[in-house]
């Protein structure tokens, strides 16, 4: 499924929507329960949803209250991600290289861990930015493609 979008953050606001609706009727997640799991030092965007799982006070100052359902790990954190992770968790998003608070590599391997921790945790998605921004998204085999 490709949905060409007309910015990032609308692009990721998409793919939000897109992974809860998807954890709520295909993985049976609990009315208004589903988690998305997004990283320390991430940048997404500036809507207000989007600034709601910033770790940059600044961003958030002043903007809430923000949506609920979002789990901060810190940026390359495998055992985190597997801590935080629960039936309610629909979705994991990550900027493969963070660049908002410097350029932040992930630890050698974190990536190829994370891809087989999503697919071994039956249908939870998980999110990676092309460099051309792009964001690919994985739900279950089916990927998903926005573009801002």
């Amino acid at each position: 499924m490709v949905l060409p979008m007309n910015t990032g953050a609308e692009a990721v606001e998409t793919a939000i929507k897109a992974a809860r609706r998807w954890g709520y009727r295909t993985k049976g997640i609990a009315h208004d329960q589903a988690q998305i799991i997004a990283f320390d030092n991430n940048f997404h965007g500036r809507t207000t949803t989007i600034v709601g799982f910033s770790s940059e006070p600044a961003y958030r100052e002043q903007f809430g209250p923000f949506a609920p359902g979002f789990v901060l790990v810190p940026f390359g954190d495998i055992d985190a991600v597997r801590a935080a992770m629960n039936h309610n968790t629909c979705a994991v998003l990550i900027e493969p290289i963070q660049c908002e608070a410097g350029v932040l590599m992930p630890p050698e391997g974190f990536l190829r861990e994370l891809s087989a921790l999503c697919a071994r945790e039956a249908g939870v998605a998980h999110g990676r930015r092309n460099p051309n921004r792009a964001r690919t998204y994985r739900l279950h085999s089916s990927p998903a493609i926005t573009r801002g």
